[in-house]
């Protein structure tokens, strides 16, 4: 696929983001990719299912704020990506298109064939902190990160939210801030 039709793809994805893109962004957090349904996002409103990575991260962020009413929450959703905002919050893939249906070694090559072009977008963006969610994109981008000198707090993958692992996503970003290394205030 070449960049000008990877780029017009990804315009909505870009567009519904810097939306919400705060004008200084104190913790990055870097997931995989879009999802291959077009319809869905974590900056898109309207979303009715399938926002794992939105629902589980607001949970964590706004607990006890955010309710275990998900259908009610989503339809604040416009609020919480507000305040996402407002707290120097913001997401980005580590990939510009949908490689979710791809095995681990696949995502991992594929995302780090493109690690130069993340490290000069997460310089641009300038965070204060980086969490790397998603095992795919822990293996890939950790030590170009480090390598770039920028701040990644995390020493090993934050679980995606899906499949189970919503758990081990909370109690891992826990431990981040417990542990001091992620500084939420």
């Amino acid at each position: 696929m070449s960049s000008d039709r990877t780029s017009v793809s990804y315009a909505p994805y870009s567009e519904a983001a810097e939306k919400y893109r705060p004008k200084k962004v104190r913790i990055l957090f870097i997931q995989e990719s879009p999802p291959y349904a077009t319809d869905r996002h974590f900056y898109f409103l309207g979303v009715k299912a399938h926002d794992g990575f939105w629902v589980n991260l607001m949970k964590f962020l706004y607990a006890p704020d955010f309710s275990d009413d998900t259908s009610a929450e989503r339809a604040r959703k416009d609020h919480w990506l507000a305040q996402f905002q407002k707290d120097g919050y913001w997401t980005i893939g580590s990939m510009h298109e949908s490689i979710s249906k791809n095995e681990h070694e696949d995502r991992v090559a594929r995302i780090a064939a493109q690690a130069d072009e993340r490290v000069a977008e997460v310089r641009k963006i300038k965070p204060q902190q980086i969490v790397l969610v998603k095992k795919s994109v822990f293996d890939a981008l950790h030590e170009p990160l480090r390598a770039a000198k920028l701040p990644v707090v995390n020493e090993a993958a934050v679980p995606y939210p899906g499949r189970g692992q919503e758990g081990r996503f909370a109690r891992t970003l826990r431990g981040l801030v417990d542990s001091g290394k992620l500084k939420l205030a």
